[in-house]
């Protein structure tokens, strides 16, 4: 039996794939867009770096908190903290928005996985 790729089935795998892969991506990207302008807006009204640094590392310390399967996928985190701490402020930004991107849609994935996908541990 051939498998016949009929338009029907071709925009169910499309919705499937972005309901799988770019939906928690696109969630998590903008969630870390707005925490940013939260960010840029408390700066603009303290000064502090301290509270900065201490912005951009709550989201990830939250779930971490919260939740022991993202406590034992601690370095995706500081990774993200890292790579914002020591960038340039331009790329910074890209780094903290595509990083809490990435590892807050690997955590949507791990929360709940798709069918055929292995638990990850």
């Amino acid at each position: 039996m051939s498998a016949i790729r009929t338009p029907a089935r071709r925009a169910g795998s499309v919705v499937a794939t972005t309901r799988e892969y770019l939906l928690p991506f696109a969630a998590s990207a903008g969630a870390a867009a707005l925490w940013l302008t939260v960010i840029s807006a408390v700066t603009a009204a303290t000064g502090s770096s301290v509270i900065v640094l201490a912005l951009a590392i709550l989201p990830g310390a939250l779930l971490m908190g919260i939740s022991s399967r993202e406590r034992a996928h601690w370095f995706e985190y500081v990774l993200v903290w890292i790579g914002f701490f020591t960038a340039v402020p331009l790329y910074g930004i890209g780094l903290l928005i595509g990083g809490y991107g990435i590892v807050v849609a690997r955590a949507w994935r791990r929360r709940w996985p798709a069918n055929l996908q292995s638990v990850e541990g």
